[in-house]
């Protein structure tokens, strides 16, 4: 068996050659690895530089899909007045009709703030994690669920139903057509719709 304390100080002398050699080989190796990452990412930055002069992101002063969702919000906080339709899979027709309040709403919604920050004890300090965290009526709220609440009206009063089938609400007031088996209009909408920018908006790219 090899003993480096018995080894001849001209074997020691080339050990420690060796593993000099063998660690400045490690080095520079490592040395050609980060050049050939700064490298590439000297390139990448320089590139997106070239793209933000000559195909900027666009920027504007008013957005349509912006105010969709202002519009939908401000509709369903209102109770704007609706028509839902349930239709569950593999039959055509609706299984369910009401006049509806708003519009539907996922069973996922919560009230509270669903994670919360759960403190970890230990040794040295300890830390913190994020941890799901009930909803206010005591159970833990699904990732994902097809279930979708609705405010019907049922003889003038609303009326809360879960459906587990797909649900189309319109804000306005309509009903099934059996013949063409389609949702049809028969009313002006219930809740208004922002579309254009206001006076004194004018959009388009900054220059």
């Amino acid at each position: 068996m090899f003993s480096y304390k018995n080894a001849s100080r001209k074997v020691k002398a080339a050990i420690v050659i060796g593993a000099v050699v063998a660690m400045g080989g490690g080095l520079a190796a490592c040395g050609q690895g980060q050049n050939a990452q700064q490298t590439e990412q000297r390139g990448a930055t320089a590139q997106q530089a070239e793209y933000n002069k000559t195909q900027p992101i666009p920027y504007f002063k008013w957005s349509l899909e912006r105010q969709v969702l202002i519009d939908a919000e401000i509709a369903s906080a209102q109770g704007d007045q609706s028509t839902s339709f349930f239709f569950n899979f593999g039959i055509q027709d609706p299984i369910m009709i009401c006049p509806s309040l708003g519009m539907a709403v996922p069973d996922t919604s919560q009230l509270s703030n669903p994670m919360q920050i759960v403190p970890i004890p230990g040794k040295w300090g300890g830390g913190a994690d994020i941890m799901p965290q009930a909803d206010p009526f005591g159970i833990h709220t699904p990732a994902a669920s097809d279930g979708t609440y609705v405010i019907c009206i049922i003889n003038g009063k609303p009326s809360l139903q879960r459906a587990e089938e797909t649900v189309h609400t319109v804000m306005a007031p309509a009903i099934w057509d059996e013949t063409k088996h389609r949702i049809s209009i028969v009313g002006d909408p219930t809740s208004d719709v922002v579309t254009a920018p206001p006076a004194g908006v004018q959009n388009g790219n900054v220059k």
